[in-house]
């Protein structure tokens, strides 16, 4: 049974969308669970992250061309994203159905057995961004705690607003992610509490430290919980209970539907 399709959003670049996907994507995949991860960005960040091959992926599937769910681990298949996608988002400028695509290739049976779907996002409220709020049914919005971090808050959510009042009235807010926090400079403990004001209790218990485990992770393509000698790791059990968390209020939301 489909679980969700859970879109990673924020208009900053930098703040840690395509961490959060991709540890909390792997970590569900760890527990059995058959996922599939959507790289919507055009940097195709996250795609370089699991794989060093060239891929057929989003770009032709929003094209209506044939293309590649690879598969990169066990109960892992990723729908690679890279740089034509900059080129996509300007075609499909003026099209009629520019914000629906990708909510129509997910209704396609290749993916009905995937009990979830993550999407990355680019740091954009463009063309891309609007498919993957149309097709999905919940966002998790990562922010870091960093000078100027709510600016343009706003204006996501009064995109979040406009999707649900058009394109995607069921979109919920999943909730949001502290990714890279350092305890150490004062500035950021502060950052931290105002994030906490402005958005309350739908911000996640479990905040994502700053460790350069991520990008040792990232390197070896592999998740931070998976590295070796990493058994008592601070992230790993941040990373763990994110996941978990984020795992528990999707289904207690599919419990409610």
């Amino acid at each position: 049974m489909r679980k969700g399709i859970t879109i990673f959003s924020n208009q900053k670049g930098g703040i840690g969308k395509t961490t959060c996907c991709r540890e909390i994507s792997l970590y569900t995949a760890s527990l059995g669970k058959k996922v599939c991860i959507i790289d919507a960005d055009p940097q195709g960040n996250l795609t370089k992250s699991l794989t060093d091959n060239s891929l057929s992926g989003l770009y032709e599937a929003l094209k209506g061309e044939e293309y590649t769910l690879k598969s990169i681990c066990e109960n892992v298949f990723l729908l690679a994203g890279d740089r034509r996608l900059f080129a996509l988002e300007k075609s499909l400028v003026g099209e009629i159905d520019a914000y629906t695509k990708l909510k129509e290739l997910l209704l396609q049976d290749i993916f009905a057995d995937f009990e979830y779907i993550f999407i990355d996002s680019p740091p954009s409220l463009g063309i891309l961004t609007g498919n993957g709020l149309a097709a999905a049914t919940h966002i998790v919005i990562p922010m870091s705690p960093a000078l100027y971090t709510l600016q343009g808050t706003n204006d996501l959510m009064d995109t979040i607003s406009k999707v649900r009042s058009t394109l995607n009235p069921s979109l919920k807010l999943l909730g949001v992610i502290i990714n890279a926090y350092d305890s150490i400079p004062v500035i950021t403990r502060q950052i931290k509490e105002e994030i906490r004001e402005s958005f309350g209790r739908i911000v996640f218990n479990t905040h994502l430290s700053k460790t350069i485990k991520i990008e040792e992770a990232i390197a070896q393509k592999v998740s931070v919980t998976a590295l070796k000698n990493l058994d008592k790791s601070r992230v790993k059990e941040e990373v763990t209970a994110i996941s978990n968390e984020l795992l528990e209020r999707l289904e207690q939301d599919n419990g409610k539907g």
